[in-house]
């Protein structure tokens, strides 16, 4: 005859296991909800040069590479406004033909991998944001990082004045300033 405690440890073990895995997927789609909204609003408060959109209705081609919940999370912002702009998603899985993205959204992505992708870009009318120092150290405009539960916004300067973006005086504000030159590739 089987103990209930048999039976029910198994049972509670799953229903623990489920539970925190669901705890900790809801955290990583709220999160990535909160970043998506950030960058959004970055976006709003940066300026690229007229000759990037060369239709008066060129749509913003806001470029994302990561998982799932990243994408997920960025799919619901298409289609609002930027600067006037349609915003057009596209979920990216390779980090080639970047030329039609005014902004790229970078979730962990290797440091041997991000230091030439960034390098390329460093003199392109790009807007670059990711999730942590690691990315501004790399050569990366604009950084969201999660510390002690709070997004902290930080925008390396060198970059940006080399990009020929300009990003409101209202969102520097706000901001963490740092100047990581441009690693050598």
């Amino acid at each position: 005859m089987f103990s209930i405690n048999k039976i029910l440890f198994p049972i509670l073990f799953v229903a623990l296991f489920f539970n925190a895995t669901n705890q900790a997927w809801s955290q990583s789609i709220e999160k990535q909800t909160v970043l998506t909204a950030l960058t959004l609003n970055i976006a709003r408060f940066t300026t690229w040069p007229d000759l990037i959109f060369k239709e008066p209705d060129s749509t913003f081609n806001l470029c994302v590479y990561g998982d799932n919940v990243v994408q997920q999370s960025f799919s619901n912002i298409n289609n609002k406004q930027v600067n006037k702009r349609s915003i057009h998603v596209i979920n990216i899985s390779r980090l080639r033909n970047l030329s039609q993205c005014q902004l790229i959204y970078i979730s962990e992505l290797e440091r041997n991998k991000l230091i030439p992708l960034l390098f390329d870009l460093k003199d392109k009318p790009i807007l670059t944001i990711g999730e942590n120092m690691e990315f501004l150290q790399a050569g990366g405009i604009v950084g969201l990082e999660n510390i002690n539960g709070k997004i902290q916004l930080t925008i390396n300067l060198a970059i940006i004045k080399q990009s020929q973006l300009v990003i409101s005086s209202r969102v520097l504000n706000l901001a963490t300033i740092v100047n990581y030159p441009i690693p050598n590739n």
